[in-house]
């Protein structure tokens, strides 16, 4: 067993020379830096690690090999590297291509490829991924992802970072047991990944004490896919448990787990944000879930991109984990949790980071929103601006008015001042009866640090506005300025009136889309589109207002999604008019529940 160094001024100059040189045992050490379009094929049972820092493995063009930067063919470690720029012919280019052994990768980077890890299917073949960060791979296609496995015995993911996959998936496993823990699995702010972890075949499946994040621009509703394809392979189950899970994917529909098969699935103790309906689409035992009333901080670091282990932060341990066995015991009807206790703590340990808060907590300047509802058929929906511009998405109440519960709704990073705070029911509903009516109450309002009570009851569609902060001083007051002189016999007098046109389109089906337009922060009506988007027909909704508007909001209201093209409720703007004048650029698609806005120079 031997070393073989690979840099400027070492034994080798390139990663292949040197992996072509070893032999079972050997450690190829790669120094620091980027090594560009240096490809290679791995037949003997070696480690490949960076050292000094990162070692960075970057293709410029289509790999000859029409695989991968490194294919591995037998039992490899690949610890300190980067892979990025994998692209081949046929669209299916990796970082790493596995195609036999048991491989290990260990703090380790890829991003930028057309898939980050492709697995062959090896019956007996294991893939291990620990501290490792996985981003923006995938070509749009829905057939490339970040993580991709075939069939495999067995994947492992621990304490790893995966994030906005392009269209396709965040994880995709095929192996016969699959275990993600102590991991971070987001889309941010701007994803556009499909399910946050899909396991189409089952398998024996284990996912505990991450965090999940999906965002509102995901392709689908469920986080979590299990079976649906080909499976589930003989023995399935899966566990999901103590996960910190945030969903901004807007739709009735939207789940952590989304179950296609009749195999056990255990969900428990996991804290949830965003899915007002339902946790788990299909059969489940779900016990202890922790509803939350605000969306936990996400930590979007890159711990994995320039260092060879993680900076430490300043958190403390975790505490022991529960994890469940996935198969309940014979003769019980669930599994039984088995307690993990606390491993001894070693020399300067490196923690895991820490990827969120429970609850945010309000400083002295934040904004407090204290809201409320009566919930049917649904939960209300609103939104919040501040002077006038709308401030984060569209948002849900969950608390009951009647229990005398709210949600807290933080608003950090307001200027010191006075400022107006508008809070719009997008939602409302009703049924005939006191107990058929969904509505919207803002309780009340603290901001640096005075609160306000304000008891405002929003029974149907509309905006409640409150005044919050010190005004300014008054300025002395200046001369008054000469009357103006009177509009000459014949002068049209001015516009005291406004309107504007939203010109919309939808893709249709089981029903029209419906949106809600909103003007400076005010709801001003709603309605429900017809035209065909794929016929190239538009209609026309206009709305009057005392003031021209300078933003316009369009809220989708009711997506849905089936799971193909043809199966897919979306909303089109196709232009919008402001008192006859065309806005330019005004036009936008959105193909999940969701809001576009506008600010409206219409001549500028």
């Amino acid at each position: 067993m031997g070393t073989l160094s690979v840099g400027a001024g070492q034994q080798f100059s390139t990663i292949a020379s040197a992996i072509a040189a070893s032999r079972d045992g050997d450690t190829v050490a790669i120094q620091a830096g980027t090594y560009t379009n240096d490809f290679a094929s791995v037949n003997t049972k070696i480690t490949i690690e960076g050292v000094g820092g990162l070692a960075r493995l970057n293709a410029t063009g289509n790999i000859p090999n029409g695989k991968g930067i490194l294919i591995t063919n037998t039992d490899v470690t690949i610890k300190d590297l980067a892979f990025s720029g994998a692209t081949v012919a046929d669209g299916n280019g990796a970082g790493v291509r596995y195609q036999g052994g048991n491989l290990t990768i260990e703090d380790s980077l890829f991003e930028n490829n057309q898939n980050g890890l492709l697995a062959n299917p090896v019956s007996n073949g294991t893939i291990t991924i620990r501290s490792s960060e996985f981003n923006h791979n995938g070509v749009g296609d829905g057939r490339t992802h970040n993580l991709y496995v075939g069939e495999i015995a067995k994947l492992t993911i621990d304490n790893s970072y995966f994030h906005d996959a392009v269209i396709g998936h965040e994880i995709k496993s095929r192996a016969h047991e699959t275990i993600v823990t102590n991991s971070r699995i987001a889309e941010g702010p701007d994803g556009t990944g499909s399910y946050s972890v899909d396991v189409p075949d089952g398998g024996k499946v284990v996912i505990a004490n991450n965090v999940i994040q999906q965002g509102a621009r995901s392709d689908n509703p469920g986080m979590i896919h299990f079976g649906g394809e080909n499976g589930p392979y003989p023995g399935s189950s899966i566990s999901v448990t103590d996960n910190t899970v945030i969903n901004h994917f807007v739709s009735p529909s939207a789940s952590l787990l989304l179950n296609e098969t009749s195999a056990p699935a255990y969900v428990s103790g996991n804290s949830v944000f965003g899915l007002p309906n339902q946790v788990v689409s299909g059969v489940a035992d779900v016990v202890n879930t922790i509803k939350l009333a605000v969306a936990p901080l996400l930590d979007l670091s890159h711990p994995y991109n320039g260092q060879a282990t993680p900076a430490p932060v300043a958190t403390p341990a975790p505490a022991p984990v529960v994890t469940p066995d996935p198969v309940p015991a014979a003769g019980t009807d669930h599994p039984a949790p088995v307690t993990t206790p606390a491993p001894v703590p070693a020399p300067a340990p490196v923690p895991a980071p820490s990827p969120v808060a429970a609850q945010p907590v309000a400083g002295p300047g934040d904004l407090v929103l204290h809201v409320s509802e009566d919930a049917w058929q649904g939960d209300a929906q609103f939104i919040v601006t501040i002077d006038g511009q709308q401030s984060g998405g569209i948002r849900t109440a969950t608390a009951s008015h009647a229990a005398g519960q709210h949600n807290d709704v933080v608003i950090s990073g307001l200027a010191e001042g006075q400022h107006t705070v508008g809070i719009t029911f997008l939602n409302d509903a009703w049924g005939g009866t006191d107990s058929t009516d969904r509505n919207l109450y803002l309780d009340s309002i603290s901001y640096a640090g005075k609160e306000t009570a304000v008891n405002a009851a929003l029974y149907s569609a509309g905006t409640a506005t409150v005044t919050v902060g010190d005004a300014p001083a008054p300025a002395a007051a200046p001369a008054p300025a000469p009357a103006p002189a009177p509009a000459p016999a014949g002068n049209a007098p001015a516009q005291t009136s406004h309107s504007f046109t939203l010109r919309l389109s939808e893709d249709a089906w089981q029903g029209d889309a419906q949106f809600v337009a909103i003007a400076d922060g005010r709801q001003v009506g709603s309605g429900a589109v017809t035209a065909s988007h794929a016929a190239g027909a538009t209609q026309d909704f206009t709305f009057n207002v005392d003031n021209a508007p300078s933003n316009i909001t369009v809220a989708f209201m009711n997506d849905a999604y089936g799971g193909t093209a043809a199966t897919d409720r979306n909303l089109y703007v196709d232009g919008i008019s402001v008192d006859g004048h065309e806005v330019a650029g005004a036009n936008a698609a959105l193909h999940s529940s969701s809001i576009v806005n506008f600010h409206i120079d219409p001549w500028g």
